[in-house]
């Protein structure tokens, strides 16, 4: 029996995407243009009724046949990817059963697709020989479905892949005819080496449609400007109900409160911060926004970005010098930051304002500012000139008061923190004196409570006499104070007897870089001088990071590292040219890593530090040279006994494996972008796509359905060779390794004689130059 089909329906063809199109420089926005055509005609399908608009809102009964509908263009600049994906539902509002009848009546609908492209001004004019309403279009490539098949069968309901075909390069467009129509029905088909994915079914018309100013469907009314009395009447409306409208829905984050973090292992979004970087990032108090201080060339926005969405919300543009921190007010409504231009400057995020509401000027740089835990009206500077700065904002001035001044520091203040309580402030110098505060306050209404503040105790640490503290935070359980100093090592201060923990791994001589508790206080996330970001257990300390983000691709030193209140996620930021931001996530089914011995990792960091710099010149400079060479060496130093006792205990070689991440206290390294898998542990990335060992065969039936065939897999995991880099070699494209004289590299498949595709001991894969390498027997 013949499939009936609902009149409430009408005809709807989703267009997804393609596969990659030939590489064009000319081509810059495709689309697809959709033509409905009566096969037994030749012409486009009649409509069924001719009072009834089709394809536009002002159709009369003049167009008694079904208008083509364009797509919207897909900018590749805009959407920075070279594969369109429309994504767009085309509605054709005609009976969705006129179309698949198959009586003698009703018409043999056949759909053509067109990818085309906008031409310059120059080009249309200079191609006068083609009509007028296709003269601004550059035709890429072409598709056809039939949407009843052989025997009858409907290519509906379902998403369908369209081999595409090359317009005929000679031919020549009859008068009165459908130009596509004529290249399926009179010339070969030459196949374009991709193919377009739609779905065609029929779709129940949405019941309103609000007019708009351009229609973009049959029954969507175009409507031009507004009166005056609308307009407001419609601002009144919104500003009352924004309030209520607006309110973000509830996140559940997958970290209960009170459960252990766990180390975040994939990657889920990548912002481009500044131009020149960002040096720090911090989440705000509830979790649902994150604030970036970027550097452009001649500003340095502070951009707030939605969390998880990464939507951004806004960009502040206060400031005229580098932003070293940042902070959250409690309530996450508003968003101080402080800045080598002489100022603090606190926004309001809740209302989005774009001009700072409080200026708190200083007559030296400024590195570091702090709300008071319970008065929150009260903010805490430190900077260049080594004074503490007490700063009231309930005044109606737009530059705060200025309550107190604290001496005690004979250096510059780079960091402050507080106790929960706010009863304890701590602040060190570049000196590497940490001094503790007595800053109790009843409440936050109590006048002045300035007044009654002072030194508690100075903390004068042998180790870190002379030696510059970038950053103090204190635990969550209020016991321990992390510092971060530039001597490559951050200890974990019992404040009670003063005993230190020690964690190794990270290199820090020169740059404000800074690390991080978790919530739980069970890990310490830090940046490194090396691009690299290190973990440790707080529990172990005295040895080796137990995680290593080695694959950030960061050719400057990672400054900033934050991780989230209340989900298992962590971003980080460097400062340097175009270093973007990553977040990464915490995911139980998250495809498998590469995870390999840290000690592994060791032997290899020293090179990988070597050659992580985007500029090799860099390294010839003696200055520079010289003491990357000390950091290393005193690193390498810290490990070396350590590792050599590892090593000893171990009796075979450990070969990386592709295992599932380990918990938090294994020592592990991450191949810093986790990567899917297939079930024979090889990892599947976009570049490599086309290499797989998998070969796919493509056949266009008379539907111009793509059906697929794969060829089984010859080669085994077992019988991949292992070959050593001869020569170094620098990645010219994003599918490349970089490899350096001495690398072991698994060979996955050879490509051809010149080009190979493999992986690094460190999971990275690849192609590289056949001839850059020999076999390792």
């Amino acid at each position: 029996p013949k499939p009936k089909f609902d009149d409430s329906l009408v005809l709807g063809v989703f267009v997804h995407r393609t596969d990659q199109l030939k590489s064009n420089l000319l081509m810059s926005h495709p689309m697809v243009k959709i033509h409905v055509v009566d096969e037994n005609t030749g012409y486009y399908t009649k409509k069924e009724d001719s009072q009834r608009p089709v394809s536009s809102f002002y159709e009369n009964e003049n167009v008694d046949h079904i208008l083509p509908i364009m797509t919207q263009p897909f900018d590749f600049k805009k959407f920075q990817s070279v594969i369109p994906e429309w994504q767009e539902q085309i509605i054709f509002n005609e009976r969705f059963g006129y179309f698949v009848e198959q009586s003698d009546h009703s018409p043999k609908v056949l759909l053509f697709f067109e990818i085309l492209d906008f031409i310059s001004m120059e080009e249309a004019k200079a191609n006068v020989d083609v009509d007028e309403h296709e003269r601004g279009f550059r035709k890429i490539a072409w598709a056809f479905l039939k949407i009843v098949g052989t025997n009858g069968v409907l290519n509906i309901d379902s998403k369908l892949r369209l081999q595409l075909f090359c317009p005929p390069p000679r031919a020549k467009r009859q008068p009165k005819t459908i130009e596509v129509f004529e290249w399926w029905r009179m010339y070969p088909r030459t196949k374009y080496p991709s193919t377009l994915y739609v779905t065609v079914k029929g779709i129940r018309l949405p019941e309103h449609v609000d007019p708009s100013i351009r229609s973009m469907m049959a029954l969507q009314e175009e409507r031009g400007s507004t009166t005056y009395g609308e307009l407001q009447n419609e601002i009144t409306k919104r500003s009352v109900t924004q309030l209520m409208d607006s309110k973000p829905p509830i996140l559940k984050w997958s970290r209960l409160p009170g459960q252990v973090c766990r180390i975040p292992n994939k990657p889920v979004l990548s912002f481009r911060g500044g131009q020149l970087g960002c040096l720090t990032v911090v989440f705000s108090p509830a979790g649902t926004m994150l604030a970036a201080a970027c550097a452009d060339r001649d500003s340095f926005p502070v951009v707030v970005y939605e969390i998880p969405s990464g939507r951004v919300l806004t960009a502040y543009n206060g400031h005229l010098k580098v932003v070293y921190d940042l902070c959250w007010s409690s309530d996450d409504r508003s968003l101080l930051s402080a800045s080598s231009d002489g100022t603090v400057k606190e926004w309001n995020v809740d209302r989005l304002l774009e001009t700072a509401q409080k200026v708190l000027p200083h007559p030296s740089f400024v590195y570091c500012a702090r709300y008071h835990p319970i008065a929150r009206n009260l903010v805490f500077t430190g900077g260049y000139d080594a004074v503490v700065r007490v700063w009231s904002l309930d005044v109606d001035e737009v530059n705060g008061q200025l309550l107190e001044e604290f001496d005690g520091h004979s250096s510059f203040i780079n960091t402050l923190c507080f106790d929960t309580e706010g009863r304890r402030m701590y602040s060190a110098d570049s000196t590497g004196l940490i001094i503790v505060w007595k800053t109790s306050v009843i409440n936050d209404q109590q006048l002045e409570p300035s007044h009654q503040w002072s030194i508690d105790t100075k903390i004068n640490e042998k180790d870190l006499s002379g030696v510059s503290i970038n950053m103090l935070q204190l635990h969550p359980n209020g016991r321990y104070l992390l510092i971060h100093a530039k001597d490559s090592v951050l200890r974990m201060m019992d404040l009670r007897f003063l005993a230190v923990k020690k964690y190794t791994g990270a290199t820090n001589y020169r740059e404000r870089i800074c690390s991080t508790f978790t919530p739980c206080g069970k890990f310490i996330f830090s940046g490194s001088e090396d691009g690299m970001a290190y973990v440790w257990n707080t529990d172990t300390g005295e040895g080796d990071a137990v995680a290593v983000y080695s694959e950030l691709c960061y050719s400057t030193a990672l400054h900033g590292v934050s991780f989230h209140p209340h989900e298992n996620m962590v971003a980080f930021c460097a400062f340097g040219q175009r270093q973007p931001i990553h977040l990464y996530l915490y995911d139980r089914k998250a495809s498998q890593l590469e995870v390999h011995s840290i000690k592994a990792a060791s032997a290899t960091d020293f090179r990988t530090v070597g050659n992580t710099s985007g500029n090799p010149t860099l390294l010839d400079t003696s200055a520079a040279s010289a003491l990357d060479q000390f950091a290393q060496t005193t690193r390498l130093a810290l490990k070396t006994k350590s590792i050599k006792e590892q090593l000893d205990s171990v009796l075979v070689i450990i070969y990386p494996l592709a295992v599932l991440l380990p918990e938090a206290h294994r020592t592990s390294s991450f191949s810093g972008s986790p990567r899917e898998q297939d079930t024979a542990g090889r990892t599947l990335t976009s570049e490599s796509w086309h290499g797989e060992l998998l070969t796919h065969l493509f056949m266009c039936d008379t539907t111009g359905v793509v059906t697929c065939g794969v060829h089984p897999e010859t080669d085994s995991a077992s019988a991949q060779p292992l070959v050593v880099a001869l020569y170094d070699y620098n990645a010219n494209r994003s599918d490349e390794l970089t490899v350096r004289r001495g690398d072991v590299i698994q060979v996955l498949y050879k490509d051809n004689e010149s080009w190979w595709f493999g992986r690094l001991a460190n999971g990275l894969q690849g192609y590289f130059l056949a001839s850059y390498v020999a076999d390792q027997s």
